[in-house]
């Protein structure tokens, strides 16, 4: 465990160096912020839509956003690695490829501790604050922690595929795509048969267990989403595993 720390500590310090260059990059958070705010204001008025108001939807966006903000694309490395060939070098040092890769890029945490601030400071200006207990901010950093590492997960799984196909850039979009659903949009808003489809999917767990739980708090039902948010992420972990174990398989019956 001594070398992942390390491993660790030197990508937090790498990621501190280049903190001022990832600052220019929130302006577009800040736009993002503007424009829904300004039409949630539009369409709702005053009213609510599946139970949120104006001021909870913003809160939910924001908190969505920072989420996504947070994260590297890691993928890319993976896939380059598995292609040319340089995952093997990975083989006969004394650590393991994928908590190495995890613990090399849980200095995204030092991007999320920026992106709290910003979404802060965002969500202060536009829509005001927001009520919300002690025991409703802790259930939200927890979930944001969890959340930000299932981020890390969905990006070595996409990176992984490149074991099974010459291209994994589609996997990718589509991990995306499924992901920016939930971003400016509640798991509520959709159809009763998608809410079960998304309920299934690590996803939803990245962007709307956070968001959901910060804006409207309720200890039994955020209780269930905590819950089921560390199963999802513990299930895609053994799912990596898995992957990983069969792309060695591969390698060694190639001839590394």
């Amino acid at each position: 465990m001594r070398k992942y720390i390390e491993i660790f500590k030197y990508s937090m310090k790498t990621q501190i160096k280049f903190i001022a260059d990832y600052l220019i990059s929130l302006i577009s958070f800040a736009i993002h912020i503007f424009i829904f705010n300004e039409l949630w204001d539009y369409i709702l008025k005053g009213k609510q839509v599946v139970g949120y108001t104006r001021e909870e939807l913003i809160w939910y966006i924001i908190i969505a956003e920072f989420i996504t903000y947070s994260s590297f694309k890691i993928y890319k490395k993976i896939s380059e690695m598995v292609k040319n060939g340089t995952i093997a070098n990975m083989l006969i040092r004394p650590v393991d490829f994928i908590n190495y890769t995890i613990f090399e890029n849980m200095s995204v945490y030092i991007k999320a501790i920026v992106n709290i601030i910003f979404a802060v400071i965002f969500g202060i200006i536009f829509v005001g604050k927001i009520n919300i207990s002690a025991v409703g901010l802790i259930f939200t950093f927890v979930s944001c922690i969890i959340g930000i590492f299932i981020g890390i997960l969905l990006q070595v799984f996409v990176g992984l595929i490149s074991f099974f196909t010459e291209e994994n850039n589609s996997f990718f979009l589509i991990v995306q795509k499924l992901s920016f659903f939930l971003v400016f949009t509640p798991i509520e808003f959709y159809p009763e048969i998608v809410q079960r489809i998304f309920k299934i999917l690590p996803t939803t767990y990245l962007i709307y267990t956070p968001a959901r739980i910060f804006t409207k708090f309720e200890f039994n039902e955020s209780s269930k989403l905590l819950i089921f948010e560390i199963l999802s992420g513990l299930v895609l972990y053994m799912i990596i595993r898995t992957m990983y174990r069969m792309g060695v398989k591969k390698i060694n019956v190639n001839g590394g």
